[in-house]
C-alpha cells in the first residue's frame, strides 16, 4: 500500500512539474474552454428564473414574485369576454319584409273581393279560396268574417291594413316589438273610425303578416366583438408582483399566472436568457484570459496555476449556485448575505497575486449579483468585500493575517449593508431584517477567513504550490532538514542564515520574492550534510581532508552537494522553487581552487577548466540568481582578513562582474540597475554582521595589576 501511494505521489509530482504540460498552448486553450463551460453549466440555473412543479391545491414553500412583466392571460381573457358580451347584436332593416307583408295583405283582400262577388261559388269554396292565399297565422274565423264584408268595404279595409303595415314596418321592427305587436296595432286602429267587426278583421290580418324586419348580421356582430376585444388593454403581471405568498394555496389562477411569467416546469426553456448568459460567460472568461495572457513573462501564470485559478472559480460558482438553490427551495433569502465571495480573491491573492485577484473579484461579484435576481447591492457587497479581502492578505506574515483580513471584510460588509438600507426609498427600516443582515455580513468575513485557511493547505499539497504560509512553515528551525543541517553542519547552517538575510534584503529592492529568497537560502546547502567535514565552514580543526585526495575527487565531492541536496529536498517533498534555488545556486561556475591545484599537479597539461565546473543549470529566475550571488558574497566576505567597507564593496562588485562575464546571469531577468541596487543592500546587511568590534582588555592581567 505504501509503495502504491509513493508511486502515485511521484507520478503526480512528475505531472505537476512536466514542462510540456505547464507550457502547452493546447492545454492552455482547453483549460479556458473548460472553465467557461463549467461556469456556464453551474450558474445557468442560478441566473434563469426557477421552475416549479405545482399542482392545484398544493401550498407554495416560498413567496413567489414575478421575475418579469408579463400578460395575465386569464384576467385579460376575462376582461375581453366581458367586453364582447357588452357588444349588441348587429341587425339591418329589410324592406323586403314590408313588401312581402303588403303583398300578402293585397292578395288576401283581392281574393276576398273576387270570391265575394262570384255568385257561382258556394260558401265552402269561397272559404277554401281564401285559405289558399291567407297568411298562415290568420285564423279561419277572421276569414269567415271577411266573406261577410261588402266589396266596397273590403277596399277600405285593405287600405287601412296597408297603412298600418307600412307604419309599423317602415321603421325598425325587432323581436321585442313583435311581442307588443297586438298593442301597437290597437294604437294604430285608434286613427281610424271602424266598427268592431272591421277592427277585428284589420287587427287579425295585420298581426298575421307582421314579422321582424331587422335581419341579424353574424359577420358584422363578430367584427364588432373582435373590435371590442381588441380595445381592451392587456392586464399585466408586473415585475416584482407577488403571485403567491409562502404557504399560500396554488389555485388555478395562481397556476395560470406562474405559467404566464414562465415559472412552471411545463414552460418552454428561455433560450434568449440562456444565450445571453452564454454570451456573458464568453465575454467575462475571454476578458479574464486576455488579462492573464497579456501579463509580463515574469508574472505569467503557467498551465498548472491556470488550473488552480479555474478550480477556485468553479468552487465559487458552486457556492453561488448552492445558495440560489437553497433560496429557490424555500430557504431564507437572507442566506445570500452569508456567501463568502471574498474567499476566491483571498485564495488567488495568496496563491498568485493581488492583481489577478482584483479582476476575479470583479467577475465573481457580477455573477453573485446576477444569480440573486440581478441585485445591484449584492454586486457591490461582493466586490467591496473581495477587494478588502484580497488586499488584506497581500502580505501574509503569519496565519493571524487571515483572521485580520476576515475582520476587515466583516467591517466593510457592515458598512455596505448600512449604506444599502439608508438608501432605500421607504423611510421605515425593518430593524429585525437589518439586524439579521448585519449579523450575516459580519459572519461572512469570518467565514471567508476560516475557509481560506482551511482550503489553502489542500491546494498547496495537491498542486505543490509555494505560498507565503508554506514558506513561513518551511523557515521554522525545527524543520527536519534544518535541524539536521544545524546538528551535522553548524557552519553551513549559520552560513545559510546569513545568505538568507542578504538575499531577503536584495530581493526587496529588485522586486523579487523576499520570503522565497530567504527560505531558499536556508535550504540551498542541505546537501553538505552528507559530507560536512569536506566544507571549510564545518572544519573545526586545521586539518583539511582535501589535502589528502586528488583535486578531481575534491571537485566531485564539492559539486555533489548540489545533487545530494536536490535528492534530499525531493524526498522531503519541498516545492520546486526551493529545489530550483538549490540546483542553481552555483550555476556552472568553476572551482578555481581545485582547478589551480590540479594544474599544478598535472605534468601532461591535459587538465581542462570545464572539468572543474558545477553541473548547473544556470539561474532562470530572479530569486535563484540572488541566492547565487549572495552565497558567493557571504563566502568571500567571511574569508576576508580585514573586511573594511571599501574592500567588501570591491569584493561584491568583483563577484557580480565575474558572474556576468561567465554568463551565469544570462537566463534570468536581472538588470544592471538591479545588480547595482543589490550592492547597497549587501553592504547594509554585511555592515551589521561583520561590523568593527573594540578590543576588550585582558581581565586576568588587570586583576593582577590591582592586586586582586
Amino acid at each position: 500500500m505504501w509503495t502504491f501511494w509513493e508511486t502515485w505521489r511521484q507520478a503526480v509530482r512528475r505531472w505537476r512539474e512536466d514542462e510540456r504540460f505547464r507550457e502547452s498552448k493546447r492545454v492552455r486553450v482547453a483549460i479556458w474552454v473548460s472553465l467557461a463551460l463549467a461556469m456556464y453549466w453551474l450558474l445557468l440555473g442560478s441566473v434563469l428564473p426557477p421552475r416549479y412543479h405545482f399542482k392545484v391545491g398544493q401550498t407554495s414553500p416560498v413567496t413567489i414574485v414575478a421575475p418579469t412583466t408579463a400578460v395575465d392571460t386569464a384576467a385579460t381573457e376575462q376582461a375581453r369576454a366581458a367586453a364582447v358580451k357588452r357588444v349588441p347584436k348587429q341587425y339591418v332593416q329589410s324592406q323586403a319584409v314590408e313588401i312581402e307583408a303588403l303583398n300578402q295583405v293585397d292578395q288576401l283582400f283581392t281574393t276576398a273581393e273576387q270570391v265575394v262577388t262570384d255568385k257561382t261559388m258556394s260558401r265552402t269554396q269561397r272559404l277554401d279560396s281564401l285559405l289558399a292565399v291567407a297568411p298562415r297565422k290568420l285564423d279561419v274565423a277572421t276569414l269567415k268574417l271577411l266573406l261577410t264584408v261588402k266589396p266596397s268595404q273590403l277596399a277600405m279595409l285593405q287600405n287601412v291594413c296597408d297603412r298600418i303595415v307600412h307604419t309599423l314596418l317602415d321603421v325598425p321592427f325587432n323581436e321585442s316589438l313583435m311581442e307588443e305587436a297586438s298593442l301597437l296595432v290597437d294604437r294604430q286602429l285608434l286613427n281610424y273610425s271602424l266598427d268592431r267587426v272591421s277592427q277585428n278583421i284589420v287587427q287579425n290580418v295585420v298581426l298575421s303578416v307582421l314579422r321582424p324586419n331587422m335581419i341579424y348580421q353574424a359577420e358584422a356582430t363578430r367584427a364588432a366583438q373582435e373590435q371590442a376585444a381588441r380595445s381592451v388593454p392587456p392586464i399585466l403581471i408586473h415585475e416584482g408582483q407577488v403571485i403567491v405568498e409562502r404557504n399560500g394555496v396554488i389555485t388555478p389562477r395562481v397556476l395560470q399566472q406562474l405559467q404566464d411569467v414562465g415559472l412552471l416546469s411545463s414552460n418552454r426553456p428561455n433560450y434568449a436568457m440562456s444565450a445571453g448568459f452564454a454570451l456573458y460567460i464568453l465575454l467575462s472568461v475571454g476578458l479574464l484570459a486576455a488579462y492573464v495572457e497579456q501579463r509580463s513573462a515574469r508574472r505569467r501564470l503557467d498551465n498548472l496555476m491556470l488550473v488552480v485559478l479555474g478550480l477556485v472559480l468553479v468552487m465559487m460558482s458552486v457556492l453561488i449556485s448552492v445558495t440560489k438553490t437553497i433560496i429557490n427551495d424555500g430557504g431564507p433569502s437572507s442566506i445570500a448575505y452569508l456567501v463568502p465571495v471574498s474567499l476566491g480573491p483571498m485564495l488567488i491573492t495568496v496563491l498568485m497575486d493581488a492583481s489577478v485577484a482584483v479582476v476575479v473579484a470583479f467577475y465573481l461579484s457580477l455573477l453573485y449579483g446576477a444569480a440573486l435576481d440581478f441585485g445591484y447591492w449584492f454586486t457591490v457587497l461582493g466586490f467591496v468585500g473581495s477587494l478588502v479581502g484580497a488586499y488584506s492578505v497581500a502580505k501574509v506574515t503569519h496565519r493571524g493575517t487571515f483572521m485580520r483580513a476576515g475582520f476587515f471584510v466583516s467591517g466593510m460588509n457592515a458598512l455596505v449593508i448600512l449604506a444599502m438600507n439608508l438608501l432605500q426609498h421607504n423611510s421605515e427600516i425593518d430593524v429585525h431584517a437589518v439586524s439579521l443582515e448585519f449579523g450575516l455580513g459580519l459572519l461572512n468575513g469570518i467565514a471567508s477567513a476560516v475557509l481560506t485557511m482551511g482550503i489553502l493547505p489542500f491546494l498547496e499539497s495537491a498542486f505543490g504550490l509555494l505560498t507565503a504560509i508554506h514558506l513561513l512553515e518551511l523557515s521554522n528551525p525545527n524543520h527536519p532538514l534544518l535541524r539536521k543541517l544545524l546538528l551535522e553542519a553548524p557552519g553551513t547552517y549559520h552560513h545559510s542564515l546569513i545568505v538568507g538575510n542578504l538575499a531577503e534584503a536584495a530581493a526587496e529592492l529588485v522586486g523579487a520574492d523576499p520570503l522565497l529568497c530567504r527560505v531558499g537560502a536556508y535550504y540551498h546547502d542541505v546537501g553538505k550534510t552528507k559530507r560536512p567535514m569536506f566544507f571549510v565552514e564545518n572544519q573545526m580543526t586545521k586539518e583539511n581532508p582535501h589535502d589528502k585526495i586528488a583535486p578531481s575527487l575534491s571537485h566531485l565531492i564539492i559539486t555533489s552537494h548540489v545533487s545530494d541536496g536536490l535528492r534530499m529536498l525531493e524526498e522531503a517533498g519541498l516545492p520546486k522553487p526551493i529545489r530550483e534555488i538549490c540546483a542553481t545556486h552555483h550555476g556552472t561556475t568553476i572551482l578555481w581552487y581545485f582547478y589551480n591545484k590540479a594544474r599544478e599537479m598535472d605534468k601532461t597539461g591535459t587538465v581542462k577548466v570545464d572539468d572543474f565546473r558545477y553541473p548547473g543549470p544556470k539561474p532562470k529566475t530572479r530569486e535563484c540568481a540572488i541566492v547565487m550571488i549572495c552565497d558567493a558574497v557571504e563566502a568571500a566576505v567571511r574569508s576576508m582578513s580585514r573586511p573594511t567597507p571599501n574592500r567588501v564593496e570591491g569584493v561584491i562588485r568583483k563577484i557580480i562582474r565575474d558572474r556576468l562575464e561567465d554568463g551565469q546571469l544570462d537566463e534570468c531577468d536581472l538588470t544592471l540597475q538591479d545588480l547595482d541596487a543589490m550592492v547597497g543592500a549587501f553592504m547594509k546587511t554585511l555592515k551589521g554582521i561583520y561590523h568593527a568590534r573594540i578590543e576588550y582588555p585582558d581581565l586576568d592581567k588587570i586583576r593582577k595589576e590591582v592586586g586582586r
